[in-house]
């Protein structure tokens, strides 16, 4: 199921792409790296490293509240992508530069796969393993939101 959804991600990113493109041509091509693949491969994999971090921080910390998750994701993500936005376009999220890199011709690059695929893989690997590491599981109990008592 998850290789599906991933599938589907990237065909949408591939299609959105092409039809901004035909509707806006002079609007910007995607992201570009303006340093090193291995600078950019590690800007990227820090920048997801901290999203998926704080994702599974706030999926833990704040069970019931979507719309404070949501706040706060989006603050932190587009603060990151400010970021990383002069390096490598700051995007942390493979499926989206898929898009970019297919409309240019460039999508099976070793920029385009070392930078945008592996780098964000593997800080998402890292990021679970280390979240599991140092925060012990929750129990059946504590992931149920409490009940606020009037």
């Amino acid at each position: 199921m998850n290789l599906l959804f991933c599938f589907f991600q990237v065909m949408g990113s591939i299609l959105g792409v092409k039809h901004i493109i035909h509707v806006f041509p002079e609007i910007g091509k995607g992201p570009k790296l303006n340093v090193a693949i291995h600078h950019g491969a590690l800007t990227e994999g820090v920048l997801t490293f901290f999203i998926v971090m704080l994702s599974l921080g706030l999926a833990r910390k704040i069970p019931g509240s979507f719309f404070m998750k949501t706040w706060i994701g989006s603050i932190a993500k587009l603060s990151l992508h400010v970021l990383g936005a002069d390096l490598t376009g700051g995007c942390m999220n493979p499926a989206a530069v898929m898009g970019w890199a297919y409309a240019r011709g460039e999508h099976i690059t070793q920029e385009h796969l070392l930078v945008y695929w592996l780098g964000p893989i593997k800080a998402t690997l890292l990021a679970v393993w280390f979240f599991n590491v140092v925060f012990k599981p929750l129990t059946e109990e504590q992931e149920k939101p409490k009940a606020k008592s009037d």
